[in-house]
């Protein structure tokens, strides 16, 4: 490797072209990750009911039960903080 090829390079990654490239890369990346993960997350959910469904039922059962009725429900399972702040102001 020369001296030259490697000041080339050098440069190249100092520009403000290469910071960009190399954001937008890993930006472009992120909503997949999300997605795949909550894939993997619901397949091995899925997975883990079945099996306890198959060694303890009653189990099973009742954790479907639960997991239905989180799902089903309107109301946030963590409430929003400047909500909680409003209410309480209002209260006052």
């Amino acid at each position: 490797m020369n001296i030259d090829d490697f000041n080339e390079n050098t440069e190249y990654e100092d520009t403000t072209e290469a910071l960009l490239e190399k954001y937008d890369t890993r930006r472009a990346s992120k909503p997949e990750d999300v997605i795949a993960m909550q894939a993997v997350l619901c397949i091995l959910l899925a997975l883990l009911l079945i099996g306890a469904n198959f060694f303890y039922p009653d189990t099973a059962e009742a954790l479907y039960s639960k997991l239905c009725s989180l799902t089903s429900d309107t109301a946030d399972i963590i409430p929003n903080p400047i909500d909680l702040i409003i209410l309480y102001c209002d209260k006052l």
